[in-house]
């Protein structure tokens, strides 16, 4: 893919217009012949062969979006001292970017793909943020919400869809679902913050430039 072609695409995104299927397949970062069936598989139906943000936030992530402007204000206030969060304007926009799959992801932590995905699956260790999980073998998450974690140790934990979204507006109950991030098991190198708030933190995704814990 050319250079050209991955700033059109980003582009889009940032724009917050509706997606084509191309679009979508970027921001969930998978094989635009494969996007499809992962939106029936989570239940994200198109409008004017389109893909609404609105429903994407929804059927994806699990949340409202015009509930993220409020949530990054309330992150802000209570993580004063977040050097990542107070360079961010809209939180729309930074969760709009292409999310990072499993290899990336355990780069940015520092650990090889192998041997974090065995150690998940013995139960020697856990994930603390949510993974998207899109079928076998493709399981994403937000780009934003682990370098949080990892740099300042903070859970990004966005709003559930609020109860006024009906039944018949949610993703069929069979859809694969975000997973709730269960409690980060210590593993040798982890090292406990002393703050009740926050949780073991496992391998490095760059320096802090965060007063945190040491």
């Amino acid at each position: 893919m050319t250079p050209e072609k991955i700033a059109d695409l980003n582009a889009a995104l940032k724009s917050g217009d509706p997606l084509n299927t191309e679009q979508l397949a970027w921001h969930l970062q998978v094989d635009p012949k494969h996007a499809p069936r992962i939106a029936r598989d989570f239940g994200l139906e198109k409008q004017d062969e389109l893909y609404p943000w609105v429903r994407i936030w929804r059927a994806i992530h699990k949340t409202e979006g015009i509930h993220l402007a409020q949530h990054l204000v309330n992150l802000k206030a209570m993580y004063p001292g977040s050097i990542i969060l107070d360079g961010i304007e809209d939180l729309e926009v930074e969760l709009r970017k292409p999310l990072l799959d499993f290899a990336a992801m355990a780069e940015h932590r520092g650990r090889k793909p192998d041997t974090l995905s065995k150690a998940l699956r013995q139960g020697r260790a856990t994930l603390p943020y949510p993974m998207i999980d899109m079928g076998p073998r493709t399981r994403h998450f937000r780009a934003l919400e682990v370098r949080l974690w990892v740099v300042e140790e903070i859970r990004l934990e966005l709003p559930p869809i609020p109860s006024w979204v009906t039944a018949a507006q949610r993703p069929e109950a069979a859809s694969p679902e975000v997973l709730d991030a269960p409690e980060p098991v210590q593993e040798p190198e982890t090292l406990r913050s002393p703050d009740p708030i926050k949780k073991a933190i496992f391998g490095a995704f760059g320096a802090s430039n965060r007063n945190g814990p040491t």
